[in-house]
């Protein structure tokens, strides 16, 4: 007694549930000061309990069974003094006296809430996240539910999966390959990995998993087994996939349209000088013409007017009406080549004035 006083938290019942006495581990486990006895002696069993339970058949069954002789052990859910829970490992022992009769009852009980919480926790995990267990040569030891379906089987072929090797799901050159035993090495030295693994199902088809390999250690240290903990990232991975081959495409055709654009910027500029070649030949042409008739017009007014002034010589007649008629005629001819030199020069300026647009 004095053993299990000192490890255990105690507390002793009448067998109508009243609290006859505790020791200071009980005390400290359900968050009362080391000298509060008196905050708990005395008063029922009901006070670490909910209401409900309190007042369910239930829990008439309960102390039933234990004023019936019958001990009660399992795990059990309790309320603190500030109405915190505390899951206790507990046995409700009832004790006789010489006669056999029943004078009391004695739990004594054990603080396993971190364990229940861790447990709940990986309830929790096994309920949404897909977990698979290997051994340190990688053959799996167990699998859930959320695996097997992740991986294309159905919940009840757990035995289509347990004692195979983790290469059933990596294609045939990874698992023959030094990568895929460094890896494994790596788990069995004790260190986890976490990553986007590829893997492939039971159909052949590929899943994009993001998952932990934890290494599980004993007391010494030592790799018993390695569990993977996994979540299916395969839409997420086809579509980040998706946004890096539009991205890359849509720059494929940026560079094709820059090129274009500059084949074409190459192809106005050939034209506008083939053009500007044209016009200025056009314009040589058209200066050619009009100065060979400004010639024209020269040496005609001249020979018209000196055989004129040479018939007037010989029939005898008066020349004052020739020359009068040959400077008339003269005054017309230098008016027209004015005319003349002044339309080439307007055509000329007009065709720099073009280039110098065009330039621009």
């Amino acid at each position: 007694m004095e053993a299990i006083n000192r490890s255990n938290a105690l507390i002793y019942f009448d067998l109508n549930g009243t609290i006859l006495g505790v020791n200071d581990i009980f005390l400290k486990a359900m968050g009362y000061g080391e000298n509060e006895y008196d905050e708990i002696i005395g008063k029922h069993h009901r006070i670490f309990i909910c209401e409900d339970y309190a007042k369910s058949l239930e829990y008439e069954k309960f102390w039933d069974i234990l004023r019936s002789g019958k001990y009660y052990s399992g795990e059990f859910e309790r309320r603190k003094k500030d109405g915190s829970l505390i899951n206790l490992q507990a046995t409700y022992n009832p004790i006789f006296d010489d006669s056999g009769k029943i004078t009391k009852i004695m739990k004594v009980a054990t603080d396993i809430t971190a364990i229940v919480d861790s447990k709940r926790q990986l309830e929790a995990i096994n309920r949404s996240t897909a977990r698979i267990t290997f051994n340190i040569d990688g053959f799996i030891l167990d699998a859930n539910t959320p695996f097997l379906q992740a991986m294309g089987y159905k919940s009840n072929e757990r035995n289509q999966v347990i004692g195979k090797h983790h290469s059933m799901f990596v294609s045939y050159e990874y698992s023959k390959s030094d990568e895929y035993s460094k890896f494994w090495d790596t788990l069995r030295n004790g260190k986890f990995f976490e990553g986007v693994v590829e893997r492939k199902k039971v159909d052949g088809s590929i899943i994009y998993l993001q998952a932990t390999y934890n290494p599980i250690l004993d007391s010494k240290g030592n790799v018993t087994s390695v569990i993977k903990i996994a979540t299916d990232v395969t839409e997420n991975i086809i579509s980040k996939n998706k946004i890096e081959t539009l991205t890359k495409d849509l720059q494929v055709e940026l560079d094709n349209s820059n090129k274009l654009k500059d084949s074409i910027e190459i192809e106005k500029n050939a034209a506008l000088n083939d053009l500007d070649i044209v016009m200025k030949k056009s314009q040589s042409e058209l200066i050619k013409i009009i100065v060979k008739c400004a010639l024209a017009v020269i040496i005609g007014v001249g020979v018209v007017t000196t055989t004129l002034y040479w018939m007037a010589m010989v029939t005898g007649k008066e020349t004052q009406i020739i020359g009068s008629t040959w400077s008339n005629m003269f005054s017309v001819l230098l008016t027209n080549a004015f005319s003349i030199v002044g339309t080439i020069m307007g055509i000329k300026y007009a065709t720099q004035d073009g280039n110098k647009e065009k330039k621009q």
